[in-house]
């Protein structure tokens, strides 16, 4: 046995825990987009239901003016 295999050991832990955090990261940005994207969706929903004119028009993300 040498001291050379517990050096392999600590790299690969090192690159599993940073890939499991790129992964992690990727899906939490995926599902804010995800979530965004919803709430744009049923803003237009409600917007079509209520028979409203030029719904596609509407800038939902910019707040609206005083």
């Amino acid at each position: 046995m040498s001291g050379e295999d517990g050096g392999e050991k600590e790299q690969s832990g090192l690159a599993g825990t940073l890939g499991g955090l790129v992964a992690a990261i990727v899906i939490v940005a995926l599902g804010i987009w995800l979530v965004v994207e919803m709430a744009d969706t049923a803003r237009y929903a409600e917007c079509a239901a209520s028979r409203r004119r030029n719904c596609d028009n509407i800038e939902y993300r910019r707040a609206p003016p005083p």
